[in-house]
């Protein structure tokens, strides 16, 4: 039997379409194999969104072709969708193909490798068996300036709602408790009449998914009534990552960014006036094109105004085929370090505070592994969690009460 191993660089929706992939690689009569394992063929996922991702790639392909014996190597997604002739020139795969095409690929390499047995019971390797990623949607039209993704996946589609209602009841079925939707642009949601909330609503009815979990949501798509729902609902888990980029409205007008720093600020007010104990989310951009420290310091005070629970730190990295590469003013390495590196310590302390408000508080864990007598897991908060007294099984979802909180652990002892 054939064997194919996955590589996904990139986010969360290029996981979501690797598990997609690898079933189909399965179906097809391949057999599935863990990434650094020996195999005929290698599919590496790859990811456009910055340079560095792209190297990434090129540099997991390189050291693939230095296997004996050597894999076919495929390069599928973003970055083949927009550096095709980079990637070959870099390090000659074998294939390359694009979002169009990614999905034929058991046919494609079936054919190449003369795979003739079709093996219904091999399983494909998956990540987790707690959690279970699924897209729900792909493409973007915003447009901001230094992203390539509606160059890499095109305009907004959505996956039809009894298409997901039916991909939720088989990981139901295979033991997943929770479900992350997933997408380019989560909060653009839409088929129809369907919007995300009908979606939320519809996937609520499966038995066995205990927790929904939402990736990124811009605060101009879902918005209020996103959370509004989140407070009615027993099984949408209290996380929102909510991108803002910039506190400093001329940085996020060069951005092209959908919003103000006082939209952005009001709308977290109205979360967490509904949802007090909110994990939120965020990411950040420093040294976008043209950055001066003043329009820095606004990011900075902005941020200490809102009690995030997690910050995501990104020193700006021109990606080409984008406008914000092309712009003047780009911004020193060491100045863009500096500023991230100030922006991390932040990061640290906002992510200390909010765990330390958890504590005394009972908390819902999901359990995904245990070792050496202790139980590891996430809240619905998507806080850490560490539980030494009665260990849990993995894949259960249990009731703690965290006495402590130490670096944004929240622990039993």
């Amino acid at each position: 039997m054939k064997t194919v191993s996955f590589k996904t660089v990139g986010c969360r929706l290029n996981q979501a379409e690797t598990t997609q992939l690898a079933e189909s690689f399965a179906e097809a009569g391949f057999k599935v194999e863990k990434f650094g394992t020996p195999t005929d063929a290698v599919i590496v996922h790859t990811c456009a969104v910055t340079a560095r991702a792209e190297k990434d790639c090129i540099r997991i392909a390189r050291s693939c072709a230095k296997h004996t014996p050597k894999p076919f190597i495929v390069l599928a997604g973003c970055a083949a969708e927009v550096s095709a002739e980079v990637l070959q020139a870099e390090c000659g795969p074998d294939l390359i193909v694009g979002q169009d095409g990614k999905f034929d690929l058991p046919k494609t390499l079936a054919q190449i490798l003369s795979v003739s047995q079709i093996d219904g019971n091999t399983e494909p390797v998956t990540a987790t068996r707690t959690r279970a990623i699924v897209k729900v949607q792909t493409g973007c039209d915003f447009y901001c300036t230094y992203c390539i993704v509606p160059a890499a996946r095109g305009k907004p589609t959505s996956v039809p709602p009894p298409e997901i209602t039916e991909r939720v009841r088989e990981l139901a079925g295979k033991g997943y408790k929770e479900v992350v939707l997933t997408g380019a642009n989560l909060g653009c949601y839409g088929t129809g009449s369907h919007d995300l909330i009908d979606l939320l609503k519809s996937i609520e009815e499966v038995n066995g998914i205990e927790r929904i979990r939402l990736s990124s949501v811009e605060i101009t798509t879902a918005e209020r009534t996103l959370v509004d729902y989140m407070k009615t609902s027993s099984k949408v888990c209290r996380h929102l990552h909510v991108p803002l980029q910039s506190g400093s409205n001329t940085v996020l007008a060069r951005m092209n960014r959908k919003y103000s720093s006082a939209d952005y600020q009001d709308f977290c007010a109205y979360a967490l006036a509904r949802l007090p104990d909110l994990g939120l989310g965020t990411d950040v951009i420093v040294g976008f094109p043209g950055e001066t420290d003043k329009e820095y310091r606004e990011t900075v005070e902005l941020i200490k105004e809102i009690p995030f629970s997690n910050l995501h730190v990104f020193q700006y990295s021109p990606r080409a085929g984008t406008p914000a590469a092309e712009m003047d003013e780009q911004i020193a390495s060491q100045t863009k370090k500096e500023r991230s590196d100030r922006l991390l310590e932040l990061a640290l302390a906002k992510k200390a505070s909010f765990a330390n408000k958890l504590v005394g508080k009972e908390c819902s864990v999901l359990i995904e592994k245990t070792e050496e007598g202790v139980g590891y897991g996430w809240t619905k908060e998507y806080i850490r969690a560490e539980i030494t007294q009665n260990i849990p099984q993995i894949n259960e979802i249990v009731d703690f009460t965290p006495s402590t909180a130490a670096e944004g652990v929240l622990r039993d002892t």
